[in-house]
């Protein structure tokens, strides 16, 4: 890879330890998912789960696409498979990833690059203005620091769409997969420094996505909060287009009060919801650190449409995607513009972020069964088939309700399973 190694899921540390969580294949920026992250060769089952790594996943979920040039695309995209290097929990909770989940790591050995589907890939450190490529997951990861590419380099035509403070601060990270673009920009959101803190203070050892720049050098610009409970989440989001969202942020405090004064309101009421007794305990806090990865406890509530250039004078009088979470701050619900609930979900109560059902509005629920190491067993739909997951050392079997059986022969670990054997049910 460019004289510069990378490693990608599944691939062992020199100690024997795991070093990637996710994905397998590049998904950095992806509108629509993650579904080569958590379906190494694209191979899925049943509504769905990933045989391989007996992982229930949903691919990509969409949520938000309004038309126009390089707009913002808001989907979620879940995975119940965990590793022992998961990445933070992000604003959908436990298990879930947003596009703008996206983190380089910077440490004295290299670089860790975590994308919007957990997956983590090392680099060795770069110099200044240096690229480097991975042919394994098709990705140039570079840095700043220099006001042009050579002409040999591929990505030199690229380079010079970038805003010229980008391409010569030696301090932002920049990744893309492809020769026409976008650019996706590392750098690290503004903060309030401390009283005591030396002016300026030194850049953090960690970079996060703070725009996308596309081949017509459009903008795409993440703001993120500088201060407060939720500095460093990102709050605001002006597109291609130059229209403004702002997304609503809460922290787990504020969910247990406005679940508490809810609670209360209704008990007031003869009719008024009444809450189950064992709903009645809601956290002010959560634990820190969760299977998948540490949780600072901050969840997307809704996304608004502030201004829109094409009609200055109209704003939408309620937001365009609205979500709901469960005590334990898991994704329970999405609601669409129109209010109306258009997803549902159901996690394991011993597990938090182990997604055990879900429904679309209208249909019935798909469930979930796990094993004791967290894979996915068996999955019941009321009104199609149901599947069941066998797993062995080298092979996975796949039996559905009308007893048809299908095998999976297995070579590699983690992310890096691939299937090399395939017996279908009518035994070809």
């Amino acid at each position: 890879m460019g004289g510069k190694p990378a490693a990608r899921q599944g691939d062992m540390t020199r100690k024997g330890l795991d070093i990637v969580q996710g994905s397998a294949g590049v998904l950095i920026g992806a509108p629509t998912g993650v579904a080569c992250s958590v379906c190494p060769g694209g191979i899925t089952y049943a509504n769905p789960v990933n045989p391989l790594l007996g992982a229930k996943v949903l691919p990509g979920e969409t949520d938000l696409a309004l038309p126009g040039p390089l707009p913002f695309i808001l989907s979620r995209a879940y995975s119940s498979y965990r590793t022992r290097t998961p990445a933070p929990v992000g604003v959908f909770g436990p298990g879930w990833k947003a596009p703008f989940d996206i983190r380089l790591q910077i440490r004295d050995e290299g670089l860790i690059l975590n994308d919007n589907g957990g997956r983590s890939i090392h680099f060795e450190p770069l110099f200044p203005g240096e690229i480097s490529y991975s042919r394994s997951e098709s990705l140039w990861l570079a840095r700043g620091g220099v006001a042009e590419q050579h002409s040999s380099q591929p990505l030199s035509a690229l380079w010079q769409v970038l805003p010229e403070d980008v391409r010569l601060s030696p301090h932002v990270y920049l990744a893309t997969n492809s020769l026409q673009g976008p650019w996706w920009i590392l750098s690290w959101p503004e903060r309030v420094p401390g009283a005591d803190e030396v002016l300026p203070p030194e850049p953090p050892a960690y970079r996060v996505l703070t725009g996308v720049v596309d081949g017509f050098g459009r903008t795409l610009t993440f703001h993120r909060a500088a201060e407060g409970d939720v500095a460093g989440a990102v709050t605001g989001v002006t597109d291609g287009a130059g229209r403004c969202f702002h997304l609503v942020l809460t922290t787990q405090a504020q969910r247990a009060e406005a679940f508490r004064k809810q609670r209360a309101t209704s008990l007031s009421s003869p009719a008024g919801p009444r809450f189950a007794s064992s709903s009645s305990a809601f956290p002010d806090t959560l634990p820190a650190g969760t299977e998948y990865g540490a949780d600072n406890g901050i969840r997307l509530e809704a996304v608004w449409l502030t201004h829109d250039p094409a009609y200055p004078d109209e704003q939408p009088t309620a937001p365009l995607a609205r979500y709901t979470y469960t005590a334990s701050g898991e994704l329970r619900a999405v609601y669409d513009r129109s209010g109306t609930q258009v997803r549902g979900f159901t996690y394991d109560a011993e597990h938090a972020g182990r997604m055990v059902a879900h429904h679309y509005a209208g249909r019935p629920e798909s469930r979930y069964r796990y094993d004791d190491t967290g894979r996915v067993t068996e999955q019941v739909n009321p009104e199609g088939l149901d599947y069941r997951f066998e797993y062995g050392e080298r092979r996975v079997i796949i039996t559905d309700s009308l007893n048809r059986r299908e095998v999976l022969y297995t070579e590699g670990e983690g992310g890096l399973k691939r299937v090399v054997k395939k017996e279908h049910a009518d035994g070809s």
